[in-house]
């Protein structure tokens, strides 16, 4: 008898967000794997959904074949798309029509990308399923009932339910009840992290099924930063640093991410007083933006103005391309990514990459940053403050904990690494 393949052939991958419209943490996995998978030699199609018009319908990138799925709605993620208007994202859209026409989008995408892969020859021997979060779940349940294909289910965040405690809100709810849909019918569940294997675990999802398998870290403009000599590094941090300091002298303590209330931005918010209350030359930078079709910018203000953070505490309300995103990190005197909830974070590998140092919030998982980054155990303002002024005040520390962030990332995460394994658990059902 003739070995089985090492590698399922082909692979269907079902990802709402893909290139162009690249505006969230799934777009930039997607982005990055299919360079990576693309390198490895196994057919792999890629079914993302647009509402732009002009783009190619089908397009070999890197190796991989893309197709886009035109649907109504477009902007299935739940954010504005690039180039959008609208400031803050105030829309004069009922939010209840923004909903019900998101999700009629999210089902013609399903159905048709069900249909199309199925008709490609789904189903035969070697070839599997792939689907990415909850908007490909009826897909793939689809795939599975219709044509008894081996089906993957890649698990990237559950942050709606991520408080059992909390009473759930009717979308949150049907999403968990698509999502445990899916896991049932899957081979395999792909989770980034221990901690969010653990998690889903607890919650009754099956244990033998799970496979943990981490991101990658690397993207050509974080590599171009990482390699600059120490003049150019010193000027593009001065630059940055110049923005939010008055002469470009004092402290810079840079945050990353959407001001939803599981990142921790409310509780660096309140620990700003603490910290310039010793320290009146720190600044606090938050980039990001609300949550869609929410007042979370507005919360943050009014909590900046309760608290009198505003002197202190730079809010841009807006998220920033990844090259500018980057330069912050490389200018800041420390990260800090405060997160009650994060399956594994990839904008602190990034920072922890470029050898700054970072301290995370306790939704972090400790395998995912190991030593490299200093980890605050509970949501706690005075905690936070008091982690932060450790690094603030004592440059060698600070850099000695860059220094093994760098190390721990460069050691353990490679999107190389991630596609090897990653495919090799597609294998898995199609033996």
């Amino acid at each position: 008898m003739s070995e089985p393949p090492a590698r399922p052939r082909p692979v269907y991958v079902v990802c709402a967000e893909t290139p162009p419209d690249v505006v969230g943490g799934l777009g930039r996995y997607a982005e990055r794997m299919m360079a990576a998978m693309g390198r490895l030699g196994t057919p792999v199609e890629v079914f993302g959904a647009t509402a732009r018009r002009g783009v190619p319908r089908t397009e070999r990138i890197g190796g991989v074949t893309l197709h886009r799925i035109r649907v109504p709605g477009g902007d299935l993620a739940g954010k504005r798309a690039p180039g959008g208007g609208g400031g803050e994202g105030v829309t004069w859209t009922p939010v209840a029509v923004l909903d019900v026409v998101r999700m009629i989008g999210i089902l013609v995408f399903n159905v048709r990308v069900a249909a199309r892969v199925i008709g490609a020859g789904a189903g035969r021997s070697g070839s599997v399923v792939v689907v990415h979060d909850w908007m490909g779940c009826v897909a793939g349940i689809l795939c599975r009932v219709l044509a008894r294909t081996p089906v993957v289910f890649h698990v990237h965040t559950r942050e709606l339910n991520a408080a059992p405690s909390r009473r759930r809100s009717p979308v949150a709810a049907g999403i968990a009840a698509l999502e445990a849909a899916q896991a049932r019918t899957a081979h395999l569940i792909v989770v980034p992290s221990a901690g969010m294997r653990d998690d889903l675990v607890a919650c009754g999802w099956p244990v033998d099924r799970l496979r943990v398998i981490p991101h990658g870290f690397e993207d050509p403009e974080l590599l171009r930063l990482a390699a600059l000599t120490g003049d150019e590094r010193e000027r593009l941090r001065a630059e940055v640093r110049r923005r939010y300091l008055p002469g470009g002298e004092g402290r810079l303590v840079v945050f990353a991410g959407r001001l939803s209330p599981h990142k921790g931005v409310r509780t660096l918010i309140r620990a700003a007083p603490l910290i310039t209350g010793e320290r009146d030359d720190v600044r606090i930078v938050l980039i990001g933006e609300q949550s869609p079709r929410t007042d979370e910018n507005a919360e943050v203000a009014r909590l900046i103005e309760e608290t009198g953070a505003g002197r202190h505490v730079a809010a841009g309300y807006r998220f920033l391309d990844s090259a500018e995103v980057f330069a912050h990190f490389l200018a800041a005197d420390v990260c800090v990514f405060p997160s009650t909830y994060e399956p594994f974070g990839l904008v602190a590998i990034e920072a922890m990459a470029l050898a700054r140092p970072v301290v995370v919030g306790p939704g972090y998982s400790p395998e995912v940053v190991g030593d490299g980054a200093a980890r605050c155990g509970s949501d706690s303002p005075a905690e936070l403050a008091a982690t932060l002024l450790r690094y603030l005040d004592d440059p060698r520390a600070a850099s000695l904990l860059g220094e093994r962030g760098a190390a721990h990332v460069r050691e353990r995460y490679t999107w190389a690494r991630t596609a090897e394994l990653t495919l090799a658990a597609y294998a898995e059902p199609a033996r």
